[in-house]
């Protein structure tokens, strides 16, 4: 498109030599190809310089064609144009376009669609950080796929990405979860998954304390489990009556009462080992925020725990990320910032802000009260547009420590945040919508410390991913796993595939149908969780992304492997010398190439490939807190629009490509030797696209399915 352009530009600057590259207007393909290629748009051109854009696209137009038709541009793209109003309609050399489009792609080869349209900016995107007490669920899932996705995309139009994992390894939860691991990893072996066994272990030691919070001691309610139903039933009217008319304090008990029986169903072997130790411990609470402190402060024995707890659940985590080839970078732990000295470094730049308000034990309403950054007044005193468009009015503000004056994640989070922007020029974070108003004030607390930081930080955010069954519960240890939902759509899968290859009578190589198997059902995952936009809400449906015949990752594979089963059909009949080998490309002409829907294909998919990616990865980024538009979509609804139009292309009901066993004699009208080569290295460079753009999902092509 570019070289097209190139043509006009030397008719409109020998009137205007120094005019700006800004005021020249695009060069965009038409809607409708029987009417012209591209089409040129004046009016806003014409405008700036008072001219009647009508009057002078006829002027413009008639003299380039005279030209063309002179013979002065018999090197050149442009075959003709034409005026019409304020538009330029452009007629390219059809031919000419092909030779150079598909000897760019065969030439390039994984490498087309790169550009360095990022110019080698340095962005960190911060995915997946799922907190190290659990396994990967469908929602972390999402995220992943977004940010890994992302980062390839970016990646390919030339930005220098690193994909970072935040290991959230203090907090309560984790400091219940290493309790729980402290009293049992030496007494019992996992009967699951590490990463499994150790989110069942915080769901335990949850409930525990959760129990403890009401009143009731865990190793009561074991004795009444052990007893029968009658003495569990003993045991909770105590209980409820000792709460007396406090409706919180009865719906809790119920509430454990229940998750207690449902976990000791489940991880019977696991409990009976905890129970006895958690009998020891008068308040759980307490005991893990004492273990928590322990870590904070670099205590040797307390890390021996913590870190050989948090490197076993991510050794399960990378397991399963292992399953949809998504690798990080560098993996960042919370924990390091306060041992490297970060956090109190910062705070003490935060503490001479004038935003900053200290923490205080009687507040003016007689309570204990934390830190915490007067948002509301920066805002208004930076004169930042609040309203539609703009920040919340009265916003709320930004906590950074506890009355006792110890720091809150949310604080971590701006100290992380100056950690990457120092290693980099734009930060992304993945993050689920829920988080969006604690995100802005990381945001905004990184502007209010360094104004510089102002546009250096954004969040991708994305909605929630809606289950078909059932509800997850982290507390409850009910997930719907990321493992289990790979191995439900492996069982479908496979047992699909089994059935295409008996109704072709095809014998199955079973090493080669496990590793095929394998690729399509991390590739229906990853579809499925990449083709909606963002913001959209998933309803995960199993059925549809397994459809081999509808929008869904099997549906595009298997319709690569056709392209590719095609050109192998050809190079098998090339060996038996039933057709001659494929001529050099460089010697082709691509004359042949006659049919529309060659050229629609060319126009829609193949030339706009590069520019589709650069739309998706390199938004124009907005004044916070405005969020940038990430097409995290687009390569998944590109590819699948591609695959439709590809099937109609060719075959029974298109253009043939090869000749019948019958009629592949040369000189027979019905076969076109130099036709069916062209066609060949066509087929080859529809398919090298369909292939790029599926790496840049991290899906594998296959050769066969």
């Amino acid at each position: 498109m570019h070289l097209v352009f190139s043509e006009i530009k030397p008719f409109v600057t020998q009137h205007e030599p120094d005019v700006p590259e800004d005021d020249l207007p695009e060069l965009s393909r038409t809607r409708d190809l029987s009417k012209a290629d591209f089409t040129v748009q004046w009016s806003r051109f014409c405008a700036k310089r008072k001219l009647n854009p009508a009057e002078y696209v006829k002027n413009l137009s008639e003299t380039i064609q005279k030209q063309i038709e002179d013979g002065a541009h018999q090197d050149g793209f442009i075959k003709s144009v034409q005026g019409v109003g304020p538009y330029m309609n452009i007629f390219v050399k059809r031919q000419k376009v092909f030779k150079l489009a598909i000897n760019a792609i065969i030439e390039q080869g994984t490498k087309y669609g790169c550009t360095n349209a990022g110019q080698g900016k340095k962005v960190i995107i911060e995915h997946t950080s799922s907190n190290p007490n659990a396994p990967l669920h469908i929602g972390n899932l999402r995220n992943v796929m977004i940010g890994a996705h992302l980062a390839r995309v970016m990646q390919a139009c030339g930005c220098e990405v690193t994909q970072a994992f935040y290991v959230n390894d203090l907090g309560a939860q984790i400091g219940l979860t290493a309790l729980a691991y402290s009293r049992i990893y030496t007494k019992i072996k996992p009967t699951m998954k590490i990463d499994q066994w150790i989110g069942a272990m915080y769901a335990v030691m949850n409930t525990c304390q959760e129990l403890q919070q009401v009143g009731v001691q865990p190793g009561d309610l074991e004795d009444a489990c052990k007893a029968g139903e009658d003495a569990v039933k003993a045991l909770l009217e105590k209980a409820l009556a000792e709460a007396g008319n406090d409706e919180k304090k009865i719906k809790s008990i119920n509430e454990y009462f229940d998750i207690y029986q449902d976990l000791r169903g489940r991880f019977q072997d696991m409990m009976d080992i905890m129970i006895q130790d958690v009998r020891e411990i008068s308040d759980i609470k307490t005991e893990a925020g004492k273990l928590n402190l322990a870590y904070e402060r670099q205590e040797p024995w307390a890390i021996k725990i913590f870190r050989k707890m948090v490197i076993d659940c991510l050794t399960g985590v990378q397991e399963t990320l292992s399953n949809y080839g998504v690798k990080h970078d560098r993996f960042d732990f919370e924990s390091e910032l306060g041992w490297e000295g970060s956090n109190d470094k910062v705070l003490e730049i935060m503490k001479n802000s004038d935003y900053f308000v200290p923490q205080t034990e009687c507040n003016d309403k007689g309570v204990p009260q934390g830190a915490y950054l007067d948002m509301d007044a920066f805002i208004r005193d930076q004169k930042f547009k609040i309203g539609k468009g703009g920040y919340q009015k009265d916003y709320p503000p930004l906590y950074v420590l506890r009355p006792d004056g110890s720091t809150l994640y949310t604080y971590r989070d701006i100290v992380y945040s100056f950690k990457k922007a120092s290693m980099s020029d734009l930060i992304l974070n993945i993050i689920c919508s829920e988080q969006d108003l604690a995100q802005q004030k990381v945001a905004l607390g990184m502007c209010m410390m360094n104004p510089a930081m102002k546009g250096r930080q954004y969040h991708l955010s994305y909605d929630l991913v809606k289950l078909t069954t059932g509800k997850m519960s982290g507390r409850r240890g009910r997930y719907l796993l990321a493992d289990d939902l790979y191995q439900d759509l492996k069982d479908i899968i496979k047992e699909k595939m089994a059935k295409k290859s008996e109704d072709k009578g095809e014998k199955v190589d079973e090493k080669a149908f496990e590793s095929v198997t394998h690729e399509v059902s991390a590739a229906a995952m990853k579809y499925a969780l990449l083709s909606c936009a963002c913001q959209t809400q998933i309803n995960f449906d199993i059925a549809k992304i397994t459809d081999f015949e509808d929008a869904s990752a099997p549906f595009i594979l298997y319709n690569s492997t056709r392209l590719r089963s095609v050109i192998a059909k050809y190079e098998s009949r090339v060996a038996t010398g039933e057709l001659p080998p494929l001529a050099d490309i460089k010697e082709m002409e691509f004359d042949e190439l006659v049919d529309d829907k060659e050229w629609a294909l060319l126009m829609e998919y193949v030339l706009p490939f590069s520019q589709m990616l650069c739309d998706a990865a390199l938004p124009k980024l907005p004044e916070p807190p405005a969020l940038p538009s990430y097409g995290t979509h687009k390569v998944c609804e590109f590819l699948n629009a591609m695959v439709r139009a590809v099937s109609g292309y060719y075959g029974p009901a298109g253009v043939r490509i090869l000749p019948m066993t019958n009629h592949v004699k040369e000189g027979e009208h019905m076969w076109n030797k130099n036709a069916m080569w062209q066609r060949v290295h066509y087929l080859t460079a529809l398919r090298q696209v369909l292939d790029n753009g599926l790496r840049l999902l991290m899906i594998e092509p296959l050769e066969k399915m």
